[in-house]
């Protein structure tokens, strides 16, 4: 391995042209500046400089070096700064996960954006998944931070933090019967018709969230499609195939031909969003976030 000094006392005389000017310049005699320079030659086994009576001739090898010494050099000097920044959580990468249906609420993206513009040199890698998978991406370390639609099984590696509760509505085919009522509509009278959800397999803990609010009110909904993602089923309930009860949020992504209702029951209908990292050994840069999403919850 070339010893970086040697790199650098090469790249000062080429820049030089002669070397007694290159050692004033490192400090040094000429005497070894010149053996150190032929110890290079020695252990590339080519000559880097064609000796001239007034300087040196870089040589076509020594023009070569030269090109690749400038670039390693200008890498050793940014590794220390490198190493503090990522010490202090300044450089890196964050890898979030999300499910479907909580990837869709508003507050994600705008966490996200208050994160860049704070750690503009963190890179942030994001992947969607069933809970499930996210949950063990996080207990395995392939993710740092995870955002559910409950909380994670409880486990002494990871810890939920709850971010917010979000209303679910109902969302009509716009010639429903029920699309003209004013006002919010009682979950109970839901039970008549017909619904689409999307498929416990995408979106298991919104999915089972639903499920159990018509149990409560005293119905097992009549479900005839269910979509692979939250958003195909608003291609159906604008088809006129069914109702569905959905996150407040998504009422922002699709409004033609569907309507939007509140929903009344004897006990508020949410569709929480959790946080889910693990309990110790976070990163600073994980830190920076999780502080971030507190204060955000704050305001």
């Amino acid at each position: 391995m070339i010893d970086i000094h040697k790199l650098n006392a090469f790249v000062v005389v080429v820049e030089e042209s002669n070397i007694s000017k290159a050692a004033v310049r490192l400090h040094m005699q000429q005497p070894p500046l010149t053996r150190l320079i032929k110890s290079l030659e020695e252990e590339l086994d080519t000559a880097l400089l064609k000796r001239l009576p007034r300087g040196v001739e870089v040589t076509e090898a020594g023009k070569a070096l030269y090109q690749e010494a400038i670039t390693i050099l200008a890498h050793a000097q940014s590794i220390p700064k490198r190493v503090k920044n990522i010490a202090q959580g300044l450089e890196g990468q964050i890898n979030i996960g999300f499910t479907n249906s909580a990837g869709l609420h508003p507050f994600l993206p705008a966490v996200l954006r208050q994160f860049r513009e704070q750690f503009p040199a963190v890179a942030i890698h994001l992947e969607e998944d069933s809970s499930t998978a996210l949950t063990d991406a996080v207990i395995n370390e392939k993710l740092d931070i995870v955002f559910l639609r409950k909380p994670a099984p409880i486990h002494a590696e990871v810890q939920s933090i709850h971010v917010l509760d979000e209303p679910l509505i109902v969302a009509l085919p716009s010639n429903h019967p029920l699309a003209e009522q004013e006002g919010s509509i009682r979950l109970l009278d839901l039970e008549p018709y017909e619904f689409v959800l999307y498929r416990r397999i995408a979106g298991q803990d919104l999915f089972d969230n639903i499920l159990a609010n018509c149990y409560q009110a005293g119905f097992n909904p009549n479900i005839v499609q269910e979509a692979p993602r939250l958003t195909s089923s608003l291609n159906l309930i604008a088809a006129g195939i069914g109702l569905s009860i959905v996150p407040a949020s998504i009422q922002d992504f699709w409004n033609k031909q569907i309507v939007y209702k509140p929903l009344e029951a004897k006990k508020p209908c949410i569709a929480p969003i959790y946080a889910i990292c693990r309990a110790k050994g976070n990163s600073v840069r994980v830190e920076h976030f999780l502080s971030l999403l507190k204060a955000s919850q704050a305001v």
